[in-house]
């Protein structure tokens, strides 16, 4: 599982530096002609990136979620016949 993780953290980031390196060469910036941010504004920058690392790691809990209680939704379905369905239903009234 982390090994996933560490996976998927690598992909987000190549693709990250792929689309920042693509904004800047459309808007023809160059490391000359840069300016430099201050200390404020590099801390916003990276609170805005932790609230969105937290935000996605949230998401892919809930639709990992998610996807687990479809396939066990599933496998009951599959194991459990029409008979024994119903007996549970008048058991659990």
């Amino acid at each position: 599982m982390s090994k996933n993780k560490l996976n998927l953290q690598e992909i987000s980031s190549t693709m990250m530096q792929l689309f920042v390196q693509d904004v800047l060469a459309k808007n023809n910036i160059s490391k000359e002609n840069r300016k430099s941010l201050t200390d404020e504004q590099k801390e916003q920058i990276k609170k805005v990136v932790e609230d969105l690392q937290a935000q996605v790691d949230e998401y892919v809990k809930g639709t990992k979620k998610t996807v687990d209680e479809e396939n066990e939704v599933k496998e009951t379905t599959k194991n459990t016949t029409l008979r024994d369905m119903l007996k549970n239903r008048k058991n659990d009234k």
